[in-house]
């Protein structure tokens, strides 16, 4: 379990707040928009990270997805996260699973999360993006540490596509 978590965290770069390099001009996707919203099975209307916003770009909904992860994180609450996750997306369910699992046995996650310090459209559905993340702790269910992570500088290989008019979040992995 332990191992699985700290994959999990590792790999998933323990993100939270965003920002980028700015959109591309030669980079069609940026001007993407979608035509409908993502909905949670239970859509807080005051909290913009569970519904898209009117014309979301590619870039934003890397920005929306990462802010989702941290939130999740922090709360052990899955279900958001999971609202951007493709049918298919077996790195966003073990990402789920893996945070659910340490809140489900008692432990908590301590992070400020990470920032994102460049997005950049690869071709297609891929888009590299490059993270700097905060220390991070997981406690066990006695409140004892029972991971540490350092923080620093991470590369995600996202796979985000367009369905229904939302994007998707189709796959993603560590790139270090």
């Amino acid at each position: 379990m332990l191992r699985l978590a700290t994959a999990a965290l590792a790999g998933i770069l323990l993100l939270s707040g965003c920002s980028d390099d700015g959109p591309d001009a030669g980079d069609p996707m940026s001007t993407w928009t979608p035509t409908g919203t993502i909905e949670s099975s239970s859509p807080s209307p005051t909290d913009p990270l569970t519904t898209a916003a009117q014309g979301e770009t590619a870039r934003e909904f890397i920005e929306r997805w990462v802010a989702l992860v941290d939130k999740m994180q922090q709360t052990g609450d899955t279900e958001a996260f999971l609202d951007l996750a493709g049918p298919d997306c077996r790195s966003c369910r073990r990402m789920a699973d893996n945070v659910s699992q340490v809140y489900g046995d008692g432990g908590r996650i301590d992070t400020d999360g990470s920032r994102i310090s460049r997005v950049q459209h690869d071709g297609g559905d891929q888009w590299s993006v490059t993270l700097v993340g905060s220390p991070t702790t997981v406690f066990d269910k006695d409140g004892k540490p029972s991971t540490r992570l350092p923080g620093g500088r991470y590369q995600l290989l996202a796979f985000i596509v367009k369905a229904d008019g939302n994007w998707t979040m189709g796959e993603f992995q560590d790139k270090n």
